[in-house]
């Protein structure tokens, strides 16, 4: 019994290190975040609708490039890491919670505009939007942390949720990005931390054996 609790321990602490060790998901994250803070100064720049192309362009370029970059770095110094069942599932759980909440949101966003909902009261006319797509974040990441087993994520659907929120709620003379440009830039430092933590602990298993 105790050897296989050992190995279902072993292997999840493997599949959290290959998935989540090297920080560059916090990184593309963090960037993310960042490119959001900027979204406003991009918007009057280029207008709404090359803005919406340019920051889709932006996206995917920042998951292409750290994609690209766990590709040739993670193999290199950990092998080849197989999930197990159980890996698996959770990353399965996660991913349907997190589509099902977009998807309630997206039905009911479109159920507000058409006005199925009674009337509300001023305060939460003006900020309904920003709490509840805050909250929605925040569901999306609590889900993941509870799921994957990631316990920073808490902490990331809290800068993210309420960034959104302090978005929504403008200080008179702040610019509307800081929220989220904060937000961005803790992340970023703390992907940029794990990221020089397992480069410094997880050599190239080449130099490792000469």
């Amino acid at each position: 019994m105790n050897a296989n609790l050992d190995l279902k321990k072993t292997a999840k602490a493997s599949y959290k290190l290959a998935a989540f060790g090297d920080g560059l998901n916090d990184l593309t994250l963090g960037l993310i975040l960042i490119a959001l803070g900027l979204f406003p100064i991009t918007r009057a720049a280029f207008g709404p609708s090359l803005n919406l192309v340019f920051f889709l362009v932006l996206l995917l370029a920042i998951s292409g490039i750290t994609m690209g970059v766990r590709k040739r770095l993670t193999p290199s110094r950990l092998g080849l890491v197989t999930f197990g069942p159980s890996s698996r599932s959770r990353l399965k759980t996660g991913l349907l919670v997190t589509t099902l909440l977009l998807a309630a949101s997206a039905v009911l966003w479109g159920l507000a505009g058409q006005g199925w909902f009674l009337p509300s009261p001023s305060w939460l006319s003006s900020y309904g939007f920003d709490i509840f797509f805050a909250l929605v974040i925040l569901g999306i990441f609590f889900t993941m942390a509870y799921s994957l087993g990631v316990t920073r994520y808490y902490l990331y659907g809290l800068l993210f949720g309420g960034s959104m929120l302090l978005q929504g709620i403008v200080l008179e003379g702040l610019y509307e990005g800081v929220p989220m440009l904060a937000a961005g830039v803790i992340v970023t430092a703390i992907g940029i931390v794990l990221l020089a933590r397992f480069l410094k602990q997880y050599p190239p298993l080449d130099s490792e054996e000469a």
